[in-house]
């Protein structure tokens, strides 16, 4: 009798364990296809006004991930409209895959202060790395991360 009880106490208990053991492989299956990549996603431009005829006084703006196992390395790049390239280092981060596809990133807010990755939110979303950022004027904007053709 002190088996069978046992038997069916355990059995939840297991099969909840390899559910969760499942899902979190499955999870992680499906963030495999981005990591070691650099994951890149357009996110804004500045112009500046001259009073002279000036081609450089442009830039658009990109947010850029690389995701390893562990951590993920944020970036923002800065292309002139006569292609000089700068980089703005954010940080290096810890991060999850939540059940809900969305991914926690560790951000310190003080790195991001100031950046487009200070309100930003991602997820898995149809195959794709799904940007949400809140701009200053209170508007949500969608942006997909692609990855960087060399």
């Amino acid at each position: 009798m002190i088996t069978k009880l046992n038997m069916f106490t355990t059995k939840p208990i297991v099969i909840t364990i390899l559910f969760y053991i499942c899902s979190t492989l499955c999870h992680a299956q499906k963030m495999k296809n981005y990591l070691n990549k650099e994951l890149i996603a357009k996110v804004g431009a500045i112009y500046e006004e001259t009073p002279y005829d000036n081609p450089c006084t442009g830039s658009e703006i990109f947010l850029v991930f690389i995701f390893n196992k562990k951590d993920v390395k944020v970036y923002e790049k800065l292309i002139s409209t006569c292609g000089k390239e700068s980089v703005n280092g954010i940080g290096t981060y810890n991060w999850t895959l939540l059940c809900n596809k969305k991914i926690k990133i560790d951000f310190i807010p003080e790195q991001t202060k100031g950046t487009y990755a200070e309100h930003l939110f991602l997820e898995l979303r149809d195959k794709q790395l799904v940007g949400r950022i809140t701009h200053l004027n209170g508007k949500v904007l969608e942006y997909i991360f692609n990855e960087k053709m060399k």
